[in-house]
């Protein structure tokens, strides 16, 4: 399968792979300890921990724009659509403006796509963007309040370290 967007991936499982490295890059440089599971068999892509506390999350991509928001494709291998056993977040990076959205997986189920807009503000799903603190939250299907951390302890996007990886990869082809 081809992609139709502009970017330099072949398929669309190669723009998947290179999306989580950048996720896992991004969440090793912001404290986590990163496991990647072995194979395919596992319904999540990555695991985080930190404290003790672990985390699962499906990474997912997107460059395509549909009435000027980038859809992001939320369902399995077969259309299957993820439940709230199977993963804990999303990561939905927005690959041509370089943009990690964090949702619990809680906001998104049972949507096959959610569209984002991260150009636009006060839009629906601003508050999710580049926010890699949710992932350290306490929530209360885990028994515990959850809490805001304050903005020293808050991590920040991913954005300039995947710019300069994006920009060397770039310098290859020349």
């Amino acid at each position: 399968m081809r992609l139709r967007d502009r970017t330099k991936f072949a398929t669309y499982k190669r723009r998947g792979k290179w999306a989580e490295l950048v996720f896992i890059t991004a969440a090793q440089g912001s404290g986590f300890n990163v496991a990647k599971p072995w194979g395919d068999s596992a319904q999540y892509d990555v695991a985080l921990e930190q404290d003790g506390r672990f985390v699962r999350v499906q990474v997912k991509s997107t460059g395509a724009t549909v009435e000027g928001r980038y859809v992001c494709q939320l369902h399995g291998f077969g259309n299957r659509l993820y439940t709230a056993k199977e993963l804990d977040y999303f990561a939905c990076y927005v690959v041509p403006v370089d943009v990690c959205y964090i949702f619990p997986v809680t906001r998104l189920l049972g949507m096959d796509a959610v569209g984002l807009t991260p150009h636009r503000k006060g839009y629906q799903y601003e508050r999710y963007m580049g926010v890699w603190w949710f992932l350290t939250l306490h929530h209360f299907r885990r028994g515990r309040r959850t809490r805001v951390p304050s903005e020293e302890r808050r991590f920040s996007s991913m954005g300039r370290l995947t710019r300069r990886i994006v920009e060397r990869l770039e310098g290859w082809d020349r």
